[in-house]
Order: C-alpha cells, then sequence, then structure tokens
C-alpha cells in the first residue's frame, strides 16, 4: 500500500435519498446521471487523477508529489465554486419543469496523506467527508491547508469563506474554513429567534462581531476593534500573555541544556545519538537563547561553562596566517561561514552580562575569546556598507546576505545590552549597528506583496515571512534600545505583517533561503557553495508583536491594530504556545533555540 499527498475532494446531493422514494428508478437514474456531469465537467481543466462514484456524489482524488501547489489548490476550489452555480441552476430548472428532485450539493476540499491500493484511503478522505457534511444545507468547506494554500495565490478567492472551529466526527477539533449562502436560520438559531426579531441590528452587530460571514461583516469587525468594543472576539491583555511564558520558557531550558555534552559542544539535534553531531554555529546559538532566558537557574547555567571554552579550541577555531575564519559551517564541511561567529559573540555577550556568572579568571578568557569571534566575523565584512557576508573572501565582496546581516544586529544589539564594546570599543560597535540597522532598512521592499526581505540578495528571489519577522523584532529593538528610528514603510507595515500570520500553520514553520557565492576558503581554494538558512515565522513575529505593542502602548497608533495584534499574539502564545513547544523539542535544535530567544522577549 502506498502513501502519498493527495488534495482531496467529496460532493454529495443534498436530498438524494429522499428523493428516490418519490420518484420513478429510471427518473432517477436519468437525473442523476446528468447531475453528476454537471458537477465533474466543471473539472475537466484539472482533471483529478481519481474519480469514484458515492452514489449521491463522488470522491475526486488529485495526487500531490510533496507540498501542496496553490495553483493546484485554486483551481480546484474554483471548480468547486462553479460546481455549486451551475448544478444550482441546472436543477432550478429541472423542478421548474415539474420533477421533485434536489437542488442542492455540499463540497468538502481537504489536502493530507492518503494509501493507495486497490482503492484509496486515509485521513484526507475522512476529513473531506466530514467537511463536505459541514457545508450544510448546501456550501463549499475547505481544512486549513487548502485555505492557506489558496491564501497564498494572493487572489479574492480566500476571503470568500469564514474562519469557525468545528468539531469533526472521528478527528477532533481544528480550524476550518466554510462558504456558504447566507441563511436565516442559522442567524436566528445563533441569537435566538426573539432576539432576532426584537433587536435586529445588535444580533447583526453581535454576529459580525463573532465572525459570522455576513454583508459588511469585516467592516463592521474594523470599527469594533477600532472602538474595543468586541464581546465575542476578546483579545487577552498583555498581562494574561506574559504570564503564560514562563513555562513555556522553562520547558524550552530543560530540553536544551539536556543537549550538553563531555565533548563541551551542545548536539545539534534532540534525537541525536552523541557529540559527532555537534557544531559550533548550533552550539552557540543554544547558548545565546539559554543565557537571554529568565528561567535559566544557577545550576543549569553553570552546566554550561565548558561549551563557551570549547569554540575556542585548536580542534575548532581556524586561524591562518594570523587571519581567523572562525569556525566550519557544520562538523565535517570544508569551508567557513560568518553565522558560528556571530552567535558566539552574542553568547558570549550574554554570559558576560550574566550577574556572577562569569568572574575573574572566567571573564578574562571570555573577554578573549570575544575578541577572537569579532576578529572572525570582521573577514566577512569585507567593505563598509553596513552589509555583511555569508562566506569569506567572496569573489563578489559586496553580494552581501541578508540573514548574515541580521545576525550581526542581533550580536551588536547584544553587546549593547552588555555593555561591551568591537575589540573594546563601544563607539565603532555603535557605528557598526548604525549601519547595520540602515542597511536592512534600505533593503526593506515596500512595493512587494507582501511587503519585507527576500530570503537572498538574488533580486528575483521571494519575499520571506521568517526573516522578515526577524528583521523586524531586531528593528524595534534597535529603535528602543539605541534610538535608531524605524523607516516610515517598514513602521506602517509591521500590523499587517503580522495579522497575515495570525492562522499560518506551525507544521508548515519555514521556508528556505540559499545562498550560492564564489569565495577562496581558509585552505586558499576557490570554492562555490550553496548554503540553505531556515527561517522560522513562529518566534520572531511573537517577539515582533510583544515590541510593536510596547511601542504603540507608549507612542500611539490605531487601537484596532493594538486590539487586532494583541489577538494574533495570544494566539500565538496562548492558544499554540504548548503546540510550538512540543515541535520545537523535536529534530534540530535551532527550532527550540530561536523559540525560545523569541518568547525570552516577552517580559
Amino acid at each position: 500500500m502506498a502513501s502519498l499527498s493527495a488534495l482531496t475532494l467529496i460532493y454529495d446531493i443534498r436530498g438524494f435519498t429522499a428523493a428516490s422514494r418519490r420518484v420513478a428508478t429510471h427518473d432517477l437514474g436519468t437525473y442523476a446521471t446528468a447531475a453528476h456531469r454537471i458537477v465533474l465537467d466543471c473539472f475537466a481543466e484539472r482533471p483529478p487523477t481519481f474519480v469514484k462514484n458515492l452514489g449521491d456524489g463522488h470522491l475526486l482524488i488529485w495526487e500531490v508529489e510533496g507540498e501542496l501547489d496553490p495553483e493546484l489548490a485554486r483551481a480546484v476550489v474554483a471548480a468547486a465554486g462553479r460546481a455549486r452555480t451551475a448544478f444550482a441552476a441546472w436543477a432550478t430548472r429541472q423542478r421548474e419543469a415539474g420533477a421533485p428532485l434536489p437542488t442542492r450539493v455540499g463540497i468538502g476540499v481537504a489536502f493530507g496523506e492518503v494509501h493507495r491500493s486497490d482503492d484509496y484511503y486515509g485521513r484526507a478522505i475522512n476529513v473531506a467527508s466530514r467537511l463536505q457534511h459541514l457545508a450544510r444545507p448546501e456550501g463549499l468547506a475547505l481544512d486549513a491547508g487548502v485555505h492557506g494554500a489558496i491564501r497564498r495565490q494572493k487572489t479574492d478567492l480566500e476571503a470568500a469563506f469564514t474562519r469557525m472551529k468545528a468539531k469533526l466526527k472521528g478527528l477532533g477539533s481544528t480550524w476550518v474554513y466554510v462558504q456558504r449562502p447566507f441563511s436565516w436560520s442559522r442567524l436566528l438559531g445563533r441569537v435566538g429567534r426573539v432576539a432576532a426579531i426584537v433587536a435586529l441590528p445588535l444580533g447583526w452587530l453581535a454576529l459580525a462581531d463573532a465572525g459570522v460571514a455576513l454583508p459588511g461583516g469585516a467592516a463592521i469587525r474594523d470599527a469594533i476593534d477600532e472602538r474595543g468594543w468586541s464581546i465575542l472576539r476578546p483579545a487577552p491583555s498583555l498581562d494574561e500573555i506574559e504570564a503564560a511564558v514562563p513555562a513555556l520558557r522553562t520547558r524550552l531550558c530543560e530540553a536544551l541544556v539536556g543537549l550538553t555534552t563531555e565533548g563541551g559542544l551542545l548536539r545539534n539535534a534532540f534525537d541525536a545519538p552523541d557529540a559527532d553531531t555537534s557544531d559550533v554555529w548550533s552550539s552557540c546559538q543554544a547558548l545565546t537563547a539559554l543565557f537571554r532566558a529568565p528561567e535559566l537557574t544557577p545550576t543549569l547555567a553553570a552546566r554550561l561553562r565548558p561549551a563557551l571554552d570549547e569554540p575556542f579550541t585548536e580542534q575548532h577555531f581556524i586561524e591562518v596566517d594570523g587571519k581567523a575564519f572562525g569556525w566550519l559551517a557544520h562538523a565535517g564541511m570544508a569551508y567557513t561561514e560568518i553565522e558560528p561567529a556571530l552567535w558566539t559573540v552574542s553568547s558570549l555577550a550574554l554570559a558576560l552580562a550574566r550577574p556572577g556568572y562569569l568572574e575573574g579568571e572566567a571573564r578574562d578568557r571570555a573577554l578573549a575569546h570575544l575578541d577572537m569571534a569579532q576578529r572572525a566575523a570582521d573577514l566577512y565584512r569585507p567593505a563598509d556598507t553596513g552589509g555583511w557576508n555569508i562566506f569569506p573572501q567572496q569573489a563578489d565582496p559586496l553580494r552581501h546576505s541578508p540573514y548574515s546581516t541580521t545576525m550581526a544586529v542581533l550580536a551588536l544589539l547584544e553587546l549593547r545590552a552588555a555593555d561591551l564594546g568591537w575589540h573594546g570599543d563601544a563607539g565603532e560597535r555603535d557605528r557598526l549597528l548604525e549601519r547595520s540597522v540602515r542597511f536592512l532598512g534600505q533593503h526593506f521592499e515596500a512595493d512587494r506583496q507582501p511587503p519585507g526581505w527576500r530570503r537572498t540578495n538574488d533580486p528575483n528571489d521571494k519575499i520571506s515571512a521568517g526573516l522578515s519577522m526577524q528583521i523586524l523584532a531586531l528593528l524595534l529593538r534597535a529603535e528602543r534600545d539605541a534610538g535608531l528610528a524605524l523607516p516610515a514603510a517598514v513602521e506602517g507595515a509591521i500590523p499587517g505583517l503580522l495579522l497575515r500570520l495570525e492562522d499560518a500553520s506551525l507544521e508548515d514553520a519555514y521556508d528556505m533561503g540559499e545562498f550560492a557565492v564564489g569565495f577562496t576558503n581558509h585552505e586558499g581554494r576557490e570554492d562555490s557553495r550553496t548554503e540553505g538558512i531556515n527561517f522560522l515565522w513562529h518566534p520572531w513575529a511573537v517577539e515582533t508583536a510583544w515590541r510593536w505593542l510596547q511601542r504603540a502602548s507608549e507612542k500611539g497608533g490605531s487601537l484596532g491594530d493594538q486590539i487586532r495584534v494583541r489577538r494574533a499574539l495570544g494566539r500565538w502564545v496562548l492558544d499554540r504556545g504548548d503546540e510550538a513547544v512540543r515541535a520545537a523539542s523535536a529534530g534540530y535544535c535551532f527550532v527550540a533555540s530561536e523559540t525560545l530567544y523569541g518568547l525570552s522577549a516577552v517580559r
């Protein structure tokens, strides 16, 4: 039995069984053949891999390799919408001609794993079946994966659906997206028949506030939020959100400290068997997150001291003829990158800032190590442009990496918070910070939809939600800590970018930027490598939202935006925080490190 991914659609002609009791078999068969052809013809442009007659309807399956293609999702959902309209028009004409036959159809669409043998089986089919039941008396219902795919197409199609929490039989509670005609029976069922008749305007406002799809509902919800009047869509307070975070951070601290090894460095994955899977990049990234967390106890912190010294042994630190290259990108690689150096700078800055942690000889050693890490980082900043490079001695020294520059801003902010300089010079640290922040501001693509930062320096690359959130979090921090003003275009885009991610899937946690650059490595060989960086959205959206809300409370701004962003932050922390921590505590530890780092801003 082969397992594969598939887009699955099930439709059901409502009342077909009841009609069979009052219509002659021959007439019903003729009706069914014509009715099914009306529906199935709507999918001719993107024909399914498999079609199965279910009597009252059909099962349609489109096999998919890997992730769901947004264009396929859009085409199938659009065809399903046309099928509803075409069937209703045809069936209504049959009724007008005197045939007492059904005129409604319900459709469910889901994406997920199925199993193929003599037939198709699996959860995605079960979900599609439950969704078509949900789309009553007639309509179209999608699971979150399908709706997310059509949303990425940037069309008006996804706006026609209303999000609702549904309990699907045998599958538990989940968010689904439903498109149904306006129904007075549903409206009256929600608020009570008497109340709706007596106080229809008030009931209309209440239903709009609850998220029910009504004419003008979106505008009503925006107006309610602007006045802070929402009752049915409460936004948690910042105090409620802050109170939930320490327990999440504690779990991540304990998980990451559990990666320590006798060799000093932390393992780079939770399922890694031994220290052979350690590297300086991953280890120092984890240290940075741990030393930032208020829940790191002195006992746990004591276990991390060897990990601060180990990167500077001859086994790891690479220096050739007085030129510091820093560290290999990963264990077993034949080239270096800037990221291990910048995470090392950040981890040392945070460790040195921790009261009573490094004293006497240990502190002197850490300061010397900090200077070594900064010397290594200097090699990747060949021009004083504000941009930083991912590889050493690049053939094109001006092909700066937006991610490396972002990591430099993070390291410089941690140095500033620790009152440490760049090679001991606070003025040089602040100058580098100002230029790096300016570089990022200049590369914000305000005219793209959505606006943000590209994953790499390739002008044709996509905007990255994860990298954009990371940069926004650091720019907000640079404004607050160092007085470096946000560019106006960036400032205005923040609420909208955050709200785009309110219902984003944690399962599709990151997008990847691939940097392909020619350079000369530490052995003097010309090389060309492609390095893939995974960008997470969740931890950086948490920090961006928290910092933006603090800024808005001090500087003023749209009350509606503040409420909507607070509602989104509540979903990410209160509703999905446990899910995020569980997902982060498995596989590669960079997810746990960044999740802990982002959550540590909430205080």
